[in-house]
């Protein structure tokens, strides 16, 4: 029999949103969900290698410590100021690193953390490691981090970034596209769809959807620094710059204002474009105009979310994490064991150490630099199936950062316009015309 105290803490989770946030381990480690995400991976990760080669090609290669180095903190190690590698590169091993450390930040319960400053290190040597230190930084400080990076691409390599990132949203437009609205249905109506299906939907709002939403707050921030950059030529113009420079300022003003305002509502009501257009039949504009309006009309209701949802998933990622590298640690003891039944050769204790060094939880994948022959063949297969392993575990994050911003949605949705969290959008015409286009395949087969 229920208490009264049963029905106050069933309604405190369900207005906290608490009751809906422990949902997403579940949600998050659907199959679908993560075979998409790391089919999005993989191809973020050939597009950024493409990308490399041309340029390391064309000697625009970068130092292994250029986005530290523009924060102002020069590197002691004279192998990283060698410019030999690619912008994708550094910045992919930037951001991973910038990602690791705030979920040891959420681990320790770091939320915000010290300012950085130009503090030298162990023995007064200012080094790229006192960037990255979760003991003394918090998550906000490394997301300002994540931001650093991509603001260094766009500063330092312009037309790299514009490249990259228009494949990147078009590549994660179909993949994050396709879990958010997976998630959707799972979360609003119980209902499981495979990852094709998934898909189609993402398909049919690609370009005008989900390709174009993040484009639009991108785009007019652009469009304002070049109005902004033009006002700054005629200001150069003497005399009659200065003078009708100096009285028309406050528009630069106003236009910096816009542009700060733009990109708060896009860091903060970005995550939620893309389950707009998941959940509702929408375009681009409506899902901007509504992520922007649920953020700034309940900001810290936004935030409690967030916060909920990156503590949560933090403590989640680590369980996979651990599992991963147990599962890995295993392998290499059990395999290695068997592998040494002939000898495993000079100086190692078995043949699966000479073809996979030990893995430790934070680099799964390590292969000997001195292969040759046959066994480089075996290497790099153990190394592609331990690879996959390792993307299960960057999947997994994926897959709970869009389903965490689809719940995050549901939920700011129900907050701020009072709609039932089962209310969700059914193409009933696409699903007709699909069933119709199975229908007529099948009779075809049959005729």
């Amino acid at each position: 029999m229920s208490t009264k105290q049963d029905t106050d803490r069933t309604e405190w989770m369900e207005a906290s949103g608490l009751k809906y946030i422990l949902q997403l381990f579940r949600i998050a480690v659907d199959p679908n969900k993560l075979l998409l995400a790391l089919v999005g991976i993989f191809v973020t990760i050939v597009i950024g290698s493409a990308l490399d080669k041309i340029w390391v090609s064309a000697g625009w290669g970068v130092s292994a410590n250029a986005i530290v180095a523009s924060m102002g903190v020069p590197s002691p190690d004279p192998a990283e100021a060698s410019s030999n590698e690619g912008v994708f590169q550094v910045f992919r091993a930037f951001e991973i690193r910038a990602v690791r450390d705030a979920i040891e930040s959420a681990r320790h319960g770091t939320l915000i953390g010290p300012a950085y400053s130009h503090s030298p290190g162990a023995g007064g040597v200012s080094t790229s490691n006192y960037v990255f230190d979760y003991n003394g930084r918090g998550i906000f400080y490394n997301a300002v981090l994540m931001v650093r990076g991509v603001v260094w691409m766009f500063t330092a390599h312009p037309i790299y970034a514009i490249i990259f990132f228009a494949l990147f949203i078009l590549c994660w437009s179909y993949a994050g596209g396709a879990i958010c609205r997976n998630t959707a249905l799972q979360f609003a109506r119980n209902e499981r769809t495979s990852a094709l299906e998934s898909l189609r939907f993402t398909h049919r709002k690609a370009l005008g959807g989900f390709f174009a939403a993040p484009i639009i707050p991108m785009g007019m921030v652009g469009l304002i620094a070049i109005v902004l950059i033009l006002g700054g030529v005629f200001l150069s113009i003497p005399w009659l710059g200065d003078i009708v420079g100096g009285l028309a300022f406050f528009l630069a003003l106003c236009g910096g204002l816009v542009i700060a305002v733009l990109s708060v509502g896009f860091v903060g009501g970005g995550p939620l474009f893309w389950p707009t257009l998941a959940v509702e039949d929408s375009d681009a504009f409506d899902a901007v105009a509504r992520s922007y309006s649920y953020l700034f009309a309940r900001p810290l209701r936004l935030l409690w979310y967030l916060f909920l949802a990156i503590v949560y998933g933090s403590f989640c990622w680590l369980a996979i994490a651990f599992v991963a590298w147990l599962t890995a640690a295993a392998t290499h003891l059990f395999v290695g064991i068997g592998s040494g039944f002939f000898g495993g050769g000079e100086d190692l204790p078995n043949k699966l150490s000479g073809l996979w060094i030990k893995p430790t939880f934070d680099s799964l994948v390590q292969l000997p630099p001195d292969l040759s022959g046959v066994s480089t063949v075996s290497a790099y297969l153990i190394g592609f199936w331990t690879l996959l392993l390792l993307g299960a575990v960057w999947a997994f994050l994926a897959s709970f950062f869009f389903s965490g911003s689809t719940v995050i949605y549901f939920l700011m949705r129900r907050d701020v316009d009072f709609v039932d969290i089962g209310e969700i959008y059914i193409d009933d015409s696409a699903d007709a015309s699909d069933a119709a286009d199975a229908s007529t395949k099948t009779d075809d087969q049959n005729g």
